[in-house]
């Protein structure tokens, strides 16, 4: 008969980050998704400010949270169209949030 595997587990890097946060990882997703909706609201273009005006985060479900925004036009707005250029907001809006991941959670998870 062979020998018993063991697999052993170091948790301490996860345990530190436990430990670290000061809030549990709901709040910490709130947190980023609502940073997310700020920024993203901040790099829109402004015409008629229905755009911005529109742009949420609501939690869809566990720890899934949604930004996004309520006109039919976003997404042309993101990625443009043949006749239109692109003019992005939800992409920058995530990647400047993406250093937010650091700060919260002290360093110990790089985004």
């Amino acid at each position: 008969m062979p020998d018993a595997v063991i697999i052993r587990l170091d948790t301490a890097g996860l345990d530190a980050i436990k430990a670290n946060l000061g809030y549990n990882t709901d709040q910490m997703l709130a947190m980023l998704a609502a940073d997310v909706t700020a920024m993203a609201k901040a790099f829109a273009p402004v015409d008629t400010g229905a755009l911005r005006a529109s742009i949420e985060y609501k939690k869809i479900s566990g720890k899934l949270y949604e930004v996004a925004d309520g006109v039919n036009y976003g997404i042309y707005q993101e990625y443009g169209t043949s006749r239109m250029r692109s003019q992005p907001f939800m992409t920058p809006a995530v990647e400047a949030t993406g250093n937010r991941v650091k700060e919260y959670t002290g360093g110990l998870i790089k985004a």
